[in-house]
C-alpha cells in the first residue's frame, strides 16, 4: 500500500509541478502587462490585477502542497534538535496528525464553499465564476491529504531511522 501510495504521489507531483510553473509564469506575466499598459500606454487593464490576485492564490495553494511533500516548509526545529529516538519519532507522528487534522478541516469547508461560488462571476469578467478560482483550495488540500498520509506510513514504516544515538 505505502509503495502505491508514493507511486501515486510521484505522479501528481509531476502536475503539481506543471501547476505551479504556469501559475508562477502567467502571474509575472499579467503583472508585466498590467505594468506596461498603466505607465507606458496610460490604459489600466482591469482584469490583470484581479487574475494576479486569483493565479497567486492558485500558486500559493499548490506550493504549499509541494513543499508539503519536499518536506521544505518553515519550521522552528528546536525541538527536533532537543529530542532523539522514540520521542522525535512520535514528535513526527504528532505533527502529521495535526497536519491531517488542518487538511481534513480545510477540506470539509472549502468543497460547499467551492460548490456555492460557482455562480457568482467575478468584478472585471463576470462570465468566469469565482468557484473555478476557488476550485484550487479542495484540490490542493485533497493533495495535502494524501502527501501526509504518506509521510505517516513512511514513518509508522521505519521507526529504525530514530533509534537513540
Amino acid at each position: 500500500m505505502y509503495a502505491s501510495l508514493v507511486h501515486l504521489n510521484n505522479r501528481m507531483m509531476k502536475y503539481v509541478d506543471i501547476i505551479v510553473v504556469a501559475s508562477c509564469t502567467f502571474l509575472c506575466f499579467t503583472i508585466a502587462l498590467q505594468i506596461f499598459n498603466r505607465f507606458f500606454l496610460q490604459i489600466p487593464l482591469p482584469w490583470t490585477e484581479e487574475y494576479a490576485k486569483y493565479t497567486f492564490v492558485w500558486l500559493s495553494m499548490f506550493g504549499s502542497a509541494k513543499a508539503l511533500r519536499e518536506h521544505s516548509h518553515i519550521f522552528v526545529d528546536v525541538i527536533e534538535v532537543a529530542v532523539k529516538g522514540k520521542t522525535a519519532w512520535f514528535c513526527n507522528l504528532a505533527t502529521d496528525a495535526v497536519c491531517m487534522i488542518f487538511c481534513l478541516v480545510l477540506l470539509y469547508v472549502s468543497i460547499p464553499w467551492c460548490l456555492s461560488n460557482f455562480d457568482v462571476g467575478t468584478e472585471a469578467i463576470p462570465e468566469i465564476g469565482m468557484g473555478w478560482f476557488y476550485l484550487c483550495i479542495p484540490v490542493a488540500t485533497f493533495l495535502m491529504i494524501l502527501f501526509t498520509i504518506e509521510s505517516t506510513l513512511g514513518h509508522l514504516k521505519a521507526p529504525i531511522e530514530y533509534k537513540e544515538k
